[in-house]
């Protein structure tokens, strides 16, 4: 029988793939507006697939050497694209949640789990990159801080509280997508339908 933990980290990760595809399509409107003909954006989307092949390919025990390479690869595209845009910006904060994130593999003796703590990182970076986008409105900046913290939290409950792990989980992935979703209604806003430039007007 499926457990509420089993069921409630099978539908964030479905949230996680919606956040995925939400963030690279902002980030393509604002890549288009900015940086004109590059597609840098399309490595936000790359890595996030291979990040999500690496969840799957774990579920059906696929070979480890093929799942790491997979999500080794996922963050080290998206850092690329965020860099190289020149749109985000690195804050403090966003150091600080990686270096708390990658300090939970102390607790664990699964060697596999370093490897894993990849695409923890790779969904901070996605989620950091709302608040990091130098004209985002405050009031988005702190929701997506909010998210990312709360992702914190369960990268280290999911260790010592099983339990409720996957309840702050879901928070996290809900209030992310909820943040995303309504920069594309700000958009749309302040710009049109159909010259939708994210948040930026001259």
């Amino acid at each position: 029988m499926v457990s509420v933990y089993q069921t409630l980290m099978g539908l964030c990760g479905v949230l996680t793939l919606a956040g995925i595809f939400l963030t690279w399509n902002l980030s393509r409107k604002i890549e288009n507006f900015f940086l004109g003909h590059r597609r840098l954006s399309w490595y936000i989307l790359f890595g996030g697939i291979l990040t999500s092949l690496g969840f799957i390919a774990t579920m059906f025990e696929v070979h480890r050497g093929i799942v790491t390479i997979a999500i080794l690869l996922g963050p080290v595209l998206i850092a690329y694209s965020l860099s190289e845009s020149g749109l985000v910006r690195a804050t403090w904060t966003m150091l600080l949640q990686v270096s708390i994130v990658a300090g939970s593999a102390i607790f664990v003796r699964e060697s596999f789990y370093t490897v894993e703590l990849a695409s923890s990182v790779a969904v901070l970076l996605l989620i950091n990159a709302i608040s990091g986008y130098v004209r985002t409105p405050e009031e988005y900046k702190k929701l997506a801080g909010i998210s990312s913290w709360a992702f914190v939290v369960f990268i280290w409950l999911n260790i010592f509280a099983v339990e409720i792990a996957s309840a702050v989980y879901f928070f996290s992935m809900s209030l992310w997508i909820y943040t995303l979703v309504r920069l594309h209604y700000v958009a749309a806003e302040r710009l049109g339908n159909s010259t939708m430039r994210l948040l930026y007007s001259s």
